[in-house]
C-alpha cells in the first residue's frame, strides 16, 4: 500500500518504533503537568501523552492550545500503557489545523438532530457509528459487484441525462440541456435493456432520481440503485436465483469482513438466509393483507402491508425475505412482459424486513407488443427513439432487477431513516450540502 500515515488500529503491531498518526481531537485532559489527547482516525482511537519533563515546552503549549476536533497530524513513538487499547503516543513533532471552539453539531455525544447533522456532514462521519454505516454500505456495494463479475457479467455505466422517461409519468426532474428539454434517469432501466443486446448479462451501480415530493423515512429524491439485466431468459426463476445468491454472498461477505462494524453499532450482522425465498403472487399477498383488516388503495402493498408479511415469513418460514410475484400491469412500467392473454406481467418485488428493497421482472422484447403497451400506458411511441426502434433488430428475451443499495443497508442496520445511510441525502426539502 502507498504509504500515507499509520492507521490507529494497526499500532499494536508498532510498539516502540516512530509512527505518523493524522486525525481528530476528540478529548483533552490535565492532570497536573501532564496533558492528554484522546486522537480518532477512521480506523480508531488512540492516547498521544504530553509530559513537561518529556516533551519540550513549545510542544505542550500547542497541545494546551488544541481545541476539539482540530485536525492534527502526531509524529511520536507507540508504547505499552496502561489505557483504553493498552498504547499511546509519545509526541516528537505535532501539526494542528485548529477547529472554531463552537461547534454547530455535536459529533461526540450524538445530542444534534438528525437534520443538524446532515447540515454538516463532514463533522458528522467522524462520530464512529455514523462512518460504521458507510463502511458497511461500501461492503455491501462491493460484493455485489464481486457476485456478478464472478457470473460473467459486464459493469456498465449508463448516462444519467436522457431524453426518454423509463416509468413514464411525471415523476422526472426536467433539466436545460443545451436547446433541448431531458431528464434525470428514474433509472438505467432503457440504457441496461439496449446493453443486453449485444454484451447479454450486465450490471450497474449507479444514481437514480425520482421526483416525487415524499416526506418518509424510506424515500428519496436521488438514491443509489444495483441493477442488473441478462438475456436469452425463458421466465423470472433465473432472475429469483441471482437475487437469492447475490444476496447470500452480500450477507456472507458482511459477517466475514464487517463484524467490527456491526459491533460499533451494536447491531447483530444479517444471518444469512436459506434458498429458496418464500414467494406468494400479487393476488394472494392482496388477499392476505385485506384479510387482515388493513386498508389497500389501488393495486400497490401499503406499508402495513408489506410488514404483515414479513411477520407471515418470519413465523412460517423462519425468512426475513418474502417474494411478491405476479403483479398487474396497471402498476408496472410499459416494458413489463405480459403473461399471454392476461393483464398480470412476469414481475416481482422481494420484501426484506417489511420494506421492498428489490423490484423487477421478465421485458417485453416483441418490437410490436412493447409498442402498443406503450399506448396502452398512454405514452407516445415517436419519444422513444432509438430505444423502441433497437427492438426491430432481433432482440432477445431478457428481465432484470434493481435493488436499492439505501434501502437495503438502512434494513440490514435497523436504521430509523433512510437518510442516515445516505451520505448527502436529497428529498423535497434538502438540496445541500
Amino acid at each position: 500500500m502507498v504509504y500515507i500515515k499509520d492507521d490507529i488500529e494497526s499500532l499494536d503491531e508498532k510498539i516502540d518504533e516512530e509512527v505518523r498518526v493524522c486525525g481528530w481531537i476528540i478529548r483533552k485532559r490535565s492532570v497536573g503537568k501532564i496533558l492528554f489527547w484522546r486522537v480518532l482516525d477512521s480506523t480508531g482511537e488512540v492516547q498521544v501523552i504530553f509530559k513537561k519533563d518529556e516533551v519540550p515546552d513549545e510542544l505542550f503549549e500547542t497541545a494546551q492550545r488544541a481545541t476539539l476536533l482540530s485536525a492534527v497530524e502526531v509524529k511520536g513513538i507507540v508504547r505499552r500503557a496502561q489505557t483504553k487499547g493498552g498504547k499511546e503516543i509519545v509526541p516528537k513533532e505535532v501539526i494542528v489545523t485548529p477547529s472554531d471552539p463552537i461547534l454547530p453539531i455535536d459529533p461526540l455525544n450524538r445530542t444534534s438532530t438528525l437534520a443538524q447533522r446532515l447540515n454538516y456532514r463532514a463533522l458528522d462521519l467522524r462520530d464512529p457509528k455514523v462512518s460504521a454505516i458507510f463502511k458497511i454500505r461500501s461492503m455491501i456495494a462491493q460484493a455485489f459487484r464481486e457476485y456478478f463479475t464472478s457470473q460473467g457479467f459486464v459493469e456498465i455505466h449508463t448516462p444519467a441525462i436522457s431524453v426518454y422517461s423509463a416509468e413514464g409519468g411525471a415523476d422526472v426532474f426536467e433539466v436545460k440541456y443545451f436547446d433541448k428539454n431531458a431528464y434525470l434517469r428514474q433509472s438505467p432501466q432503457l440504457y441496461k435493456q439496449l446493453a443486453v443486446a449485444g454484451l447479454e448479462k450486465v450490471f450497474e451501480i449507479g444514481p437514480a432520481f425520482r421526483a416525487e415530493k415524499h416526506w418518509t423515512i424510506r424515500h428519496l429524491c436521488e438514491f443509489t440503485s444495483m441493477d442488473i439485466e441478462v438475456a436469452w431468459i425463458n421466465d423470472i426463476q433465473p432472475l429469483l436465483e441471482f437475487a437469492e445468491n447475490a444476496i447470500r454472498y452480500i450477507f456472507g461477505k458482511l459477517n466475514e469482513n464487517g463484524r467490527r462494524y456491526f459491533e460499533i453499532l451494536g447491531v447483530e450482522p444479517p444471518k444469512v438466509p436459506e434458498k429458496p425465498f418464500p414467494k406468494i403472487t400479487w393476488e394472494e399477498a392482496m388477499k392476505f393483507i385485506k384479510e387482515r383488516g388493513i386498508a389497500v388503495e389501488g393495486k400497490d402493498l401499503p406499508p402495513a402491508g408489506e410488514r404483515v408479511l414479513y411477520e407471515y415469513s418470519k413465523d412460517h418460514y423462519d425468512c426475513e425475505f418474502i417474494w411478491i410475484v405476479d403483479w398487474p400491469f396497471e402498476v408496472r412500467p410499459f416494458y413489463a412482459m405480459k403473461y399471454p392473454n392476461s393483464e398480470l406481467t412476469q414481475s416481482m418485488d422481494l420484501l426484506y424486513r417489511g420494506l421492498e428493497i428489490l423490484t423487477g421482472g421478465k421485458r417485453e422484447h416483441r418490437y410490436e407488443i412493447l409498442r402498443a403497451q406503450m399506448l396502452q400506458k398512454n405514452l407516445r411511441p415517436e419519444f422513444f427513439g432509438y430505444y423502441l426502434e433497437a427492438f426491430k433488430y432481433g432482440f432477445p428475451p431478457h428481465g432484470g432487477w434493481a435493488i436499492g443499495l439505501d434501502r437495503i443497508t438502512m434494513q440490514i442496520l435497523n436504521l430509523g431513516n433512510i437518510r442516515e445511510c445516505t451520505l448527502f441525502p436529497r428529498d423535497p426539502e434538502r438540496l445541500e450540502p
